[in-house]
């Protein structure tokens, strides 16, 4: 048997574990569905870049059919409601370029919604609960769906970037900021900046600063921080963040590290 055709069997039996086993099924973990997924996902790439056409054919029939189990399916509870959402915002992020994979995704998102956030009990999450947690990560996947934030260019600065809505959430954040706050960038969609820079800053100094941002001011904010056990100076741009249909969208914020003058001056 040749690499080609061996290739292809291992890829036709990785089909069989998702469709022989059934995968709406309940035994079937939503985590284990979304684990096949990606596994598929990166396969389909990695064939699209050898154009190795049979391949395609069968992964790309694969990877439709279990993404459309992964919105089909009816989440257990808000964690699993969460993971939908994540699988979503990523592949918007992937596919930033294509727009009619962002919208479809984007629909899939709404799908999530009108599915679970209806009057009734999940698990042990009330429908109001359920909203305000999901509604933030909405309006950054509506914003990056509809095509406002250039994630492309965004991405692609070596600084800390990202944008905060009117509301003090992030609706985007690179890579290099997110590795600052330990978190991946997913994990920051919807989560309120002052948990990251801490509230005490927040209430005092960084929200004035973004409301003059959000009329139309471009402003600085420096503040000092410890981290890992020495201090650093970070130095913070805000500058109004423009959709392509001129709307405001939030505050781009720049960060970067500068030296501290005080310990310069101490040695």
């Amino acid at each position: 048997m040749d690499a080609r055709a061996s290739g292809t069997l291992g890829l036709q039996r990785l089909g069989r574990v998702g469709r022989g086993c059934g995968l709406p099924q309940g035994r079937n973990k939503l985590k284990e569905l979304i684990e096949l997924f990606w596994v598929k996902y990166n396969l389909l790439k990695k064939a699209i870049g050898d154009a190795d056409e049979h391949t395609i054919a069968i992964l790309d029939r694969e990877v439709e059919s279990l993404l459309e189990s992964i919105f089909e399916r009816k989440a257990a509870n808000a964690i699993e409601i969460q993971m939908q959402f994540l699988v979503a915002i990523e592949l918007i992020k992937r596919e930033s370029e294509d727009s009619c994979c962002v919208l479809r995704h984007a629909e899939n998102l709404h799908r999530v919604v009108e599915r679970h956030i209806i009057p009734g009990q999940i698990g042990a999450f009330s429908p109001d609960q359920l909203e305000e947690a999901v509604a933030p990560v909405l309006s950054a996947v509506d914003a990056a769906a509809s095509g406002h934030i250039d994630v492309t260019l965004l991405e692609s600065l070596s600084n800390r970037v990202s944008v905060v809505a009117p509301d003090y959430r992030f609706v985007f954040t690179n890579e290099p900021n997110a590795a600052a706050l330990n978190r991946s960038p997913q994990e920051l969609l919807g989560r309120h900046i002052g948990e990251f820079i801490g509230l005490h800053r927040f209430v005092q100094g960084f929200k004035e600063k973004l409301d003059r941002c959000f009329a139309g001011e471009i402003s600085d904010y420096t503040y000092a921080d410890q981290i890992g056990g020495r201090t650093v100076v970070i130095r913070s741009r805000l500058s109004p963040y423009y959709g392509a249909n001129s709307g405001l969208i939030g505050a781009l914020v720049v960060m970067e590290e500068l030296p501290d003058r005080r310990q310069s001056s101490a040695a």
